[in-house]
């Protein structure tokens, strides 16, 4: 690149990192070494593969700081990937690959999506196929798992009983929940395509006494209350501003006088609509997955919430970045 060239989009231009920890996950190269150092050829015997393509994989892996490696030319996992990339221990987070992927792919073809007015890269959670659907949901039980462990640490859930659920996906933050909280019931609301995948995660965390999983097209659907709290992760940001309005509406209506709200997710920008970086271009992976999905600003949800008969509007960060809005029902 010149020398001339403006630092700023030569920082721009270094995705490739992102695509050397895709292509060690999709390898299982980090589970392949969980039990000591081994060499290219020996990760190959073990994984398959041509040895000396994966040679440069994993000198990669070690440029970008998820391996290590030797004078004899044995790799070894950093003590960060052996913790979150070695798959079947608790704090791993690989599973998500292929949502990365998904996403990876729907912003590579954000300009067909403004060029054609069209979502290039639609999500139709009802007619996608089992296989992507599965994957999609299987990446996001991870950060669902974490955001519900990051919100039970919030004191107001000593006074909160039934939970609302709506759009959960794995049921992961419902999960997280009532692990940490044995009083808990929560009720998961998910498209019929979804809830089946639902119940799988829930019954693996042998919680299905106390976590309920509710067929529901939230648009065309009431929900029956009455819940002490909600959770809304990642699904406003799916839908378009009217659609927002009428899910927080119902919402609202199944919730008790003084029930919390507390909607998460990355689609949240400041009224500038710029910033956050991470959500304006985050963007360009919603305008390519959902016909009208879109990242909203602060303001949008303020007004819709307190339209919806909400009041107290917050808008804050869990402790990893995680964008929250919280309000509660008059």
């Amino acid at each position: 690149m010149p020398d001339d060239q403006p630092y700023s989009l030569q920082r721009l231009l270094d995705v490739y990192p992102s695509f050397v920890l895709l292509a060690g996950l999709r390898l299982e190269v980090f589970t392949g070494l969980k039990d000591g150092p081994l060499s290219a050829n020996q990760v190959a015997a073990a994984l398959g593969g041509d040895p000396r393509r994966l040679q440069v994989l994993l000198y990669a892996l070690v440029a970008v700081g998820l391996l290590k490696v030797d004078k004899e030319g044995y790799f070894a996992n950093t003590a960060e990937s052996a913790s979150l990339l070695v798959k079947g221990r608790p704090g791993y987070l690989g599973g998500a690959h292929a949502l990365w992927a998904q996403l990876w792919e729907a912003a590579l073809r954000a300009a067909d999506s403004i060029r054609t007015g069209q979502p290039r890269a639609r999500h139709d959670f009802a007619a996608m196929p089992a296989a992507d659907l599965e994957a999609f949901i299987n990446g996001l039980h991870p950060d669902a798992l974490e955001t519900g462990g990051m919100l039970a640490s919030r004191p107001e859930w000593a006074g909160c009983h039934a939970l609302l659920d709506v759009g959960g996906g794995s049921g992961g933050v419902s999960i997280a929940l009532c692990q940490a909280h044995a009083h808990l019931r929560a009720t998961v609301v998910e498209l019929p395509t979804v809830a089946p995948l639902t119940k799988r995660f829930v019954a693996e965390a042998g919680l299905e006494q106390r976590v309920v999983v509710g067929a529901v097209d939230i648009l065309s659907q009431p929900l029956e209350g009455p819940f002490d709290a909600a959770v809304l992760k990642a699904l406003l940001q799916t839908l378009s501003p009217d659609q927002a309005q009428e899910t927080l509406m119902r919402v609202a209506a199944a919730l008790r006088p003084g029930a919390s709200i507390y909607i998460l997710g990355q689609g949240m920008l400041d009224d500038a609509r710029c910033s956050p970086r991470e959500a304006a271009c985050f963007n360009l992976a919603l305008l390519s997955l959902y016909p009208e999905g879109r990242a909203y600003t602060e303001s949008e949800y303020r007004t819709w919430l307190e339209e919806a008969g909400f009041t107290g509007v917050e808008r804050g960060v869990l402790r990893d970045g995680t964008p929250l809005i919280t309000a509660r029902k008059r």
